[in-house]
């Protein structure tokens, strides 16, 4: 049988947490010290830089909607600043119509540094569809010398402006959409900003008549904006083990809860037997197009193939993925340097994975692997 008559593929199941990651480019404007941008072309993520393909992420969405697929949440962001993608009006468009359309993402989420926050940028961002959007604004502080001090590079006031002005415009307006989202990774660096960050991010809304709240460790759910504290993710577990506990103990002292997840481990061990959800529930989409299973893995090390060569299906739940899925749900990392030692799924920036998502997708791999070669494109059959 050929593929042009094989029979359609029944829909992967939708797996609670599931979140698809595009980096539109790994260009910045700014060298945070918690990102390998700051290392600069140093860090081979970077040694080159560009924009993702357009035509890319737009036949990636065709191709969920043909299949019935569904991720929790898009996120147009991984190392680079979205907002710099010439492209980024249609692609963010396209994502919106699809999730309101055919239910493909439960949300389409932006990070930005608010750098090129652009009054073109607000025009493009403000609207009322049935798709919840939260707009992350990577913050991480509120005056100037620990801005500069985190971010690299001397951008606070016009950062400060550009936000103000989409928060004005969207009073203004009514907008529903995008939900602005506060954002402060605390650590050692800057844990003396986060209660001044928070009062003047609340007070800026209020003065606008937005309605706002603080959370830490997840944003919880609704429409309002969101003072939004995270958990620094370390590259050693001796760090992550001190930079957890001065997490916890800000969150504490301003009476906010925390997941239960930021109780698991007081001391992080570098150890990972349980199956880690990245191989189920969060494909990464580089700007090269490569697809890869984390966001932690900035050097590709479990790269599953590349978009420009084969569609998204064929990669993220044809057999090599199947393969590997089967042997991490048993603990089995061999092959997979990055995983072996990696602490992250103990982390509270991590999807759960249960033994009932693991048993659904292994269910659907089981009688749809073969389907997927008979499907493969000519040239990535060969």
């Amino acid at each position: 049988m050929t593929a042009s008559s094989h029979p359609p593929l029944l829909a992967p199941p939708h797996l609670a947490g599931s979140y698809l990651v595009l980096e539109l480019t790994n260009r910045c404007s700014l060298a945070c010290v918690h990102c390998s941008v700051a290392e600069g072309k140093a860090h081979p993520h970077h040694a080159t830089s560009g924009y993702l393909d357009p035509r890319i992420p737009i036949e990636l969405v065709d191709d969920l909607v043909d299949l019935g697929a569904r991720f929790d949440a898009l996120i147009l962001f991984w190392l680079g600043e979205p907002l710099l993608h010439p492209a980024f009006g249609r692609i963010w468009r396209h994502a919106l119509r699809a999730a309101s359309r055919h239910g493909t993402f439960g949300k389409v989420e932006v990070h930005t540094n608010g750098t090129h926050l652009t009054d073109a940028r607000v025009r493009v961002a403000l609207n009322d569809a049935d798709v919840e959007q939260p707009w992350h604004f990577s913050l991480d502080a509120i005056e100037r010398e620990t801005y500069l001090k985190v971010k690299g590079m001397d951008r606070f006031d016009k950062v400060q402006a550009n936000i103000e002005a989409f928060l004005a415009a969207k009073a203004r307006t009514g907008a529903r959409w995008p939900r602005p989202i506060f954002q402060f990774i605390v650590g050692s660096n800057n844990v003396a900003q986060a209660r001044p960050f928070r009062d003047h991010w609340e007070g800026v809304c209020r003065r606008l008549g937005l309605p706002v709240r603080a959370a830490a460790g997840h944003v919880p759910p609704g429409e309002d904006a969101i003072v939004f504290f995270r958990q620094l993710d370390c590259p050693t577990a001796e760090l992550q083990t001190r930079e957890n506990a001065i997490f916890r103990a800000e969150m504490t002292a301003q009476g906010l809860s925390l997941p239960p997840q930021a109780e698991h481990g007081v001391t992080v061990v570098p150890d990972n037997p349980s199956p880690c959800s990245g191989f189920w529930k969060s494909p990464v989409v580089g700007w090269q197009g490569d697809l890869t299973t984390c966001t932690r893995d900035n050097l590709l090390h479990n790269r599953v193939g590349n978009l420009r060569e084969h569609r998204f299906r064929d990669l993220w739940w044809g057999g090599a993925m199947a393969g590997r899925r089967m042997r991490v749900a048993e603990g089995d990392y061999r092959g997979l340097s990055l995983c072996q030692t990696c602490f992250i799924p103990k982390s509270l920036n991590h999807s759960e994975l249960s033994r009932d998502d693991i048993s659904a997708q292994g269910r659907w791999d089981a009688d749809h692997v073969s389907d997927l070669a008979a499907h493969l494109e000519p040239e990535a059959a060969k």
